[in-house]
């Protein structure tokens, strides 16, 4: 596939080798402790296991706890994921969870992969700037999904099926909340994630002109409107979103009414094209998305379609 000629800027992206049938995952911890989230982790391990995945995971460090609140040092963290993106036969690079801390060691881990060929990179929440800061940078087509918590939990529906198939590269396809009264279709690169976690982004791997010709997808969790207005305004006044065509939104952790606000006000301030229903999220669907690859987005008729493959098969 080809990107339209309005997207031939992207044509430099680098997508990861397809997973195999029954893949090799490694779990990594870049992020936040799990001592309180052990059950979750435990049941998203055995559902990957069930599908068929062969898991990697180190049980120690389900206790590597640092600063109350860090799944362990930074050196700890960093060198963990660095040592994931070149284990032999590993596919997927998979975070257990989010929180925070990935942007204590995003740094190293860059300059580490910055003469290696991409992994399948998968996570949401805290591994937003994981994901954004190695298309930016690096030009990799990571992976906006679930963490492995997510597949154990019942306030987030996972598909587990149809994720493994687009990292498989038998769905190039993706289908979320229809609006029939929605925007045309709009397309771009798929940048985005947290919110809030991208506006802590501003000024290191999110510069000026970074979302040249993007759709940024968008939620978050736990954030009164002001703040998601606070945030948003951060990103855009950083020039980040220049050159942007579209906002994607996904939940917001708030009710119907209130989500459709916080919408409808980013739209009036950014004058970009806004399509909902994202399946992205703290709550609800939550679907693989690839960050960084050029996509096609119908709001009526919920539908989210490569313009460029997601993955690259041997050989291709």
């Amino acid at each position: 596939m080809r990107p339209p000629p309005c997207l031939e800027y992207y044509l430099e992206m680098i997508a990861p080798s397809a997973a195999s049938s029954r893949p090799v995952i490694r779990v990594v911890h870049p992020s936040g402790a799990l001592e309180q989230h052990l059950t979750a982790l435990e049941a998203g391990l055995a559902a990957l296991e069930s599908a068929g995945c062969e898991v990697r995971w180190d049980p120690n460090r389900a206790n590597s706890s640092w600063r109350g609140y860090l799944a362990g040092d930074d050196q700890t963290r960093a060198k963990e994921l660095c040592d994931a993106l070149i284990e032999p036969d590993v596919e997927i690079v998979w975070a257990a969870r989010g929180g925070s801390g990935a942007n204590r060691i995003i740094e190293p881990v860059l300059e580490s992969a910055k003469s290696i060929r991409p992994r399948i990179l998968l996570g949401f929440s805290d591994i937003t700037t994981i994901l954004n800061a190695f298309a930016v940078r690096l030009n990799w087509i990571t992976f906006h999904g679930p963490v492995v918590t997510s597949i154990g939990r019942d306030s987030q529906s996972t598909d587990l099926e149809e994720i493994l198939g687009v990292l498989q590269g038998g769905v190039s396809q993706v289908g979320f909340q229809r609006d029939p009264d929605g925007e045309p279709a709009i397309e771009g690169r798929l940048l985005g994630g947290n919110l809030t976690v991208l506006s802590t982004m501003v000024g290191s791997h999110l510069g000026k002109g970074s979302g040249t010709g993007a759709i940024w997808l968008l939620e978050d969790v736990g954030e009164s409107p002001y703040r998601l207005d606070r945030s948003f305004w951060q990103l855009k006044q950083s020039g980040a979103m220049d050159g942007s065509v579209g906002l994607w939104m996904g939940d917001f952790d708030l009710g119907e009414s209130e989500t459709e606000r916080v919408a409808q006000r980013m739209a009036a301030d950014s004058s970009l094209s806004v399509i909902t229903g994202a399946p992205a999220g703290h709550r609800g669907a939550l679907a693989v998305l690839p960050i960084g690859a050029a996509v096609r987005l119908e709001a009526t008729r919920g539908r989210v379609t490569a313009l460029q493959p997601w993955v690259e098969h041997n050989g291709a």
